[in-house]
């Protein structure tokens, strides 16, 4: 099943005329409890999208070996964790995670994907993108929210794995120079 039904978020709306969802609002300032959401919300919201996606793919890309597809099953227990720390973290923090639209971009790059290895990368560069933000973010907060920032450092050590993984089964490609 698909699910493109995102509760507890809210997803932007597409453009009018356009297919595809737009990108949602740009973070606030990282220095207000606001853009701590943002980002938090936006993080949870792509976990959340991997879990669909890893599900997805292993029963969709049957041309994918079978050890990669129950690799990708098993993800979706990683990607769950990760889901979750950060909801957790953020309704102690007070945010609501449909305060703010968020995009469903990822997703629908996904959807798009036509073979296990298209998939394989396109999720690995994905993955990439949210490992180096999750840095990022990891690092702005250390000192004024510890606790935040220490959820984040665990999602970033468990993503290099995930990224990984891509190369592992298809080892003649590279992620793309934007994920590196």
């Amino acid at each position: 099943m698909i699910l493109e039904q995102w509760a507890p978020f809210v997803v932007s709306e597409p453009s009018e005329g356009a297919e595809t969802a737009k990108s949602a609002l740009p973070p606030r300032s990282i220095d207000t409890l606001e853009g701590v959401g943002d980002r938090m919300r936006a993080a949870a919201f792509a976990e959340f999208q991997a879990i669909v996606a890893f599900g997805w793919a292993a029963d969709r890309f049957t041309d994918a070996p079978i050890e990669l597809r129950d690799a990708w099953r098993a993800l979706c227990a990683d990607e769950e964790r990760h889901y979750t720390s950060i909801m957790n973290r953020m309704k102690e923090l007070g945010i609501d995670p449909a305060g703010r639209a968020v995009s469903d971009r990822l997703w629908q790059s996904l959807k798009v994907c036509t073979t296990g290895r298209q998939f394989a990368h396109f999720i690995a560069n994905a993955e990439e993108r949210g490992r180096r933000a999750g840095l990022r973010f990891h690092q702005e907060l250390k000192e004024r929210d510890p606790e935040t920032a220490a959820v984040f450092l665990q999602i970033v050590e468990e993503e290099v794995s995930h990224v990984a993984l891509a190369q592992r089964f298809y080892p003649s490609e590279t992620l793309a120079p934007n994920a590196r």
